[in-house]
Order: structure tokens, then sequence, then C-alpha cells
């Protein structure tokens, strides 16, 4: 009896292990630019960047595993659709949803996973990346001054480059501010050259035709020089700090709960304050913003829970729109799986960053706002699934009619 069954759960598993790898390779896409600069441009160790990469995975995660649902069903149920093994098994009397529940009780296993996983690990793992790319971004440059741009990355000195000729090391128009002076000094160049010390700990800006610019209470000094040598130091250890301040995305479930229990007791305190306030219009006013505004913050915070839960559970609408498109498809191949996963995905998305637009700015509830996707897609998977599964449409029967 679970001979069947236990088959097309195994041909499932090896297609969804696929599935999430290449999606998630394809998720790290964008990432590897940010990795590739932090390497070049940063000259951040292998082991900081790997560690990034580490931290990033949890976010990538918790998009592919749910699409790898859909990908790796469309696969499982095309193939068998393909090779006609879904005409044999009604041939021999097998429902197909029967086969279908392993499948269906298995992905609902991996949704309560991906629920705790989204409200407990992700928002860890966003906080860690968030750290060290605040970190990274403190980092000083090793042998770069961006032409065009005020840079402040070395202590004391504030430089300007109009120009620069980086195969020779050459500098044109320069501004040199200095901080650490007791007076305001100012140094300007017409040229200058630049080399870093073997230790990389010093930038040696060497400046030709030199002026100085110093105001000395009143009085304005100007002093000419033909060379003048400035080093700056230069950090290239990255400092590590631990910030306590989090974004919604960086919140636990507990953490988002407490806050909005945090901002509810302050409305209670502000209505109460409105009724003490008596007619003072300014008062009122003023009151009212802030309530509204508190409003808004737990209907955020609120938002972000129910976003949590409700893309880890369309892995489960995913699977069985999947498994129906390919029964109708008839191709098992991953490439055209991954194309149409992602295309059904952009479209979740957009549906899904709209409704949190609407659920942070108050106009819609928050559980409304972040199920709204979901709710769009039930009707049609429900219609597809339907169709394949039971070989009876369920609502365009009724048009027809």
């Amino acid at each position: 009896m679970w001979r069947f069954p236990r088959y097309v759960l195994r041909q499932y598993l090896v297609p969804l292990v696929l599935a999430w790898a290449v999606l998630t390779g394809v998720f790290l896409m964008d990432r590897l630019f940010l990795l590739v600069d932090l390497i070049v441009r940063k000259g951040l160790a292998l082991q900081h960047v790997l560690e990034i990469l580490l931290y990033t995975l949890p976010f990538v995660m918790a998009m592919s595993v749910p699409l790898a649902s859909l990908a790796g069903a469309m696969m499982t149920f095309g193939r068998l659709a393909q090779d006609n093994e879904i005409l044999a098994l009604r041939s021999a009397g097998v429902r197909l949803f029967s086969v279908f529940v392993p499948m269906l009780g298995f992905t609902a296993l991996l949704a309560g996973i991906m629920v705790y996983f989204n409200l407990f690990l992700l928002p860890e793992a966003n906080h860690r990346v968030r750290n060290m790319l605040a970190d990274v971004s403190s980092k000083k440059p090793t042998a770069r001054i961006e032409e065009g741009l005020f840079n402040e990355d070395f202590p004391g000195y504030t430089i300007y480059i109009a120009r620069k000729d980086e195969r020779r090391s050459r500098i044109y128009d320069v501004m040199v501010y200095v901080k650490k002076s007791t007076v305001p000094t100012m140094i300007t160049a017409p040229e200058g050259k630049l080399e870093v010390t073997a230790d990389e700990r010093y930038m040696i800006m060497t400046l030709y035709g030199s002026e100085i610019h110093e105001q000395v209470g009143d009085n304005y000094r100007r002093i000419q020089s033909d060379t003048q040598v400035i080093n700056l130091e230069m950090n290239t250890e990255l400092i590590r700090r631990e910030r306590s301040r989090r974004s919604e995305r960086e919140m636990t479930l507990p953490m988002l709960a407490a806050d909005v229990e945090k901002n509810r007791e302050k409305i209670g305190e502000y209505e109460a304050e409105l009724t003490e306030v008596g007619s003072n219009k300014i008062k009122r006013e003023e009151l009212g913003r802030r309530i509204e505004s508190l409003g808004r913050r737990i209907n955020s915070l609120r938002a972000e829970i129910h976003k949590s839960i409700a893309f880890a559970i369309a892995g489960i609408i995913f699977l069985c729109f999947g498994a129906a498109l390919g029964g109708k498809l008839r191709r098992g191949g991953i490439g055209l799986a991954i194309v149409l996963s992602l295309i059904f995905f952009a479209f979740y998305y957009i549906l899904l960053i709209g409704g949190e637009n609407l659920a942070k700015s108050g106009k819609l509830v928050a559980w409304i706002a972040m199920w709204m996707p979901n709710l769009i897609f039930l009707p049609f998977t429900v219609e597809i699934f339907g169709e394949v599964f039971f070989e009876n449409s369920l609502f365009l029967w009724r048009l027809r009619r």
C-alpha cells in the first residue's frame, strides 16, 4: 500500500535538494559582487569574507527552501507524467493524491522547521551580518583614495584629490585639511604621489609645489614649499563591535513580542494622559500623533512576525502548485523548473513587499497584508491541483454552466 507513496517521496527528495542548491546559488549571486568588492577595495581578510557569507546564508535559505519545494515538485511530477508513470498509477487503481500525501507531510514538517528558523535563527544571523558590514565600512582602505570625493578615512586629515593616475601613483589638484592642527590649516598642491610602506601601516603622500594656508588668530599665513611629505596612518585591522540596537528584521519572536507589548503600554499611558489634558488642542494633537506613530510601529512589528510565518507556510502552497504544474506540462527538466519557479517567486515577492509596505504605513492590518500573497495564490493553486490530482475543476466548471 505504501510502496508507491514511498517511491514518489524518494523521487522528490533528490530534485528538492538539487533545486535548493541551484536556487541558493542564484540568490547568492548579488552577494558575491559585494564580497569581491570587500576583498579588492577594503582589503578584507578571506576569513572575514567567508564569515559574512556564512551569516548571509540563512537569509538566502529563508527564500530558497520554500521555493525549492515548488521546483522539486515540478521536476518530480513532470518526470512522472513524461514517463507515463502517472498514467500507469491510475491504470493500477492508485489515486494520485494518495502518493502525494507523504510529500505533503514532509513539506508541512519542513514548513514548521522554517517557521522556527525564520523567527529565531534568521534574525540573529541578520544582526551579525549588519554588525560585520558596519565594522567593515569603518575599516580604512589599504592603498586607495577615491578621486573627486572628500576622504576622511585617515585619522586627523580630510583629503580631496581631483584626479589620479593609478598606474604611476600620481595625484593632481590635492587639498588636505589638517584636523589635528592647533590652528585651521589647509595644504594645497597641484601634483603629488602616493606610496605605501612595506608594513602597510602608513601611506606616504609627497606633494610638489605645495602651499600651507593657516589662520592664526586674525592673521592669515601662507607658506610655500617645493616638497612636503605627509605620513597617513592606515588602519588595516577589522575592529569587531557588538551593537545593541536591532531593526525589526534582526529581532527574534520574543524581542518582537516584547517590543509590541512595550508600545501598547505607551499607548495606554498616552490615552490616559489624553483624558487629563482637557481642551488643550495643541497637547491633544501631539498625543494623537504619538499614539498614531506607536500604532504604526506595532503594526510593523506584527507584520514582521506574520511575514516570517506566512513565507514559511507558503512552501506548502508552492509544493501543490509545482506538483500540479509539472503534471500538466509533462516535463521534468531542472532548467524549466528553476525558470518558472523564479518567475512565480517574483510575482509572490512583489506582493509580499507591497503588503509589508502597506502594513508599515498603517494602511492595512498586519496579518492581512502579510498573508495576502498566500491568499491570492491559493485559489489558482487549488484549481490547477484539482484538475491534475482529482481530474475535476473546482472553480472553472461553475463558470461553464
